[in-house]
């Protein structure tokens, strides 16, 4: 059991493999699972994280130390914005499929599979606590910087805090070009610096994974399809989900990152 406490990801295989090797002990895999399986643990599917290493933990640690103190009042006056891109033909996830055993290659069972994805399109989207703000395509806004002015001025005023927000967003290449940092020092009242691997404080990490389980229920063939029914689902999305789900859950991601030392969170 050190073995396992030691690395979870330790395979049944492996120890009885060692066990035969260190003590010449011969025992099947199943009689290993089974033993561990009475100390209380069992075997799942280990959660995908971004890898965190040591300077990054610091700088994640220091960043939730230096917000700790924002209760949230605070965080109903920001503006979280990110970009994200979605596939006509979705994602790698597996997918089942009922069938019989010999008919793996009937034309109905097989996972249709093209390059890329059979093509996508980047999307841009922000909300506050106040509601959700229009789902755009990423050229319009961060190609044109006299587009961002106007959709930041626009989205601000929608949402109602347009002289008091502040700007959420991770740290893209897209976001910190020299242009759109001049852009943003005079047409926005604050910029919060974000650390880097943070997808467990920025909420709207939670949208698009919401958005991608919606598209999936769709059944898409172009680009222009899956555009339409991005921005269908996007509308769709409730104020109580942005707000109490998202908005007022930030002073507890904080307070968690904290508590795992800057390592990933539960979020």
């Amino acid at each position: 059991m050190h073995k396992i406490r030691k690395n979870p990801r330790f395979s049944a295989v492996k120890l009885a493999t060692e066990l035969e090797k260190r003590f010449a002990i011969e025992v099947s895999p199943e009689t290993v699972r089974r033993v561990i399986r009475s100390y209380g643990y069992n075997s799942r599917v280990a959660r995908k994280k971004c890898f965190v290493n040591e300077g990054t933990r610091k700088v994640r640690l220091d960043f939730a130390k230096s917000m700790l103190d924002k209760d949230i009042s605070f965080w109903k006056s920001v503006i979280f914005v990110d970009e994200s891109k979605f596939n006509i033909f979705g994602s790698d996830g597996r997918i089942g499929v009922w069938r019989k055993s010999n008919e793996e290659l009937n034309p109905k069972n097989p996972l249709p599979t093209v390059e890329h994805g059979g093509g996508g399109i980047m999307v841009c989207g922000c909300f506050a606590a106040s509601g959700m703000e229009d789902l755009v395509s990423l050229k319009i806004i961060w190609t044109n910087i006299s587009n961002l002015k106007e959709n930041l001025k626009i989205s601000a005023t929608k949402l109602g805090i347009q002289n008091t927000f502040k700007l959420y967003q991770d740290n893209d290449p897209k976001h910190t070009a020299l242009n759109v940092r001049l852009c943003l020092l005079y047409n926005c009242p604050k910029v919060i610096k974000t650390p880097p691997y943070f997808s467990d404080l920025n909420q709207i990490e939670n949208v698009w994974h919401e958005l991608e389980k919606r598209r999936i229920k769709h059944d898409i063939s172009s680009k222009k399809q899956l555009k339409a029914v991005l921005k269908e689902e996007w509308n769709k999305t409730e104020h109580s989900y942005t707000k109490k789900k998202l908005v007022e859950t930030m002073p507890k991601r904080i307070k968690s990152v904290i508590s795992a030392k800057g390592y990933p969170t539960k979020y």
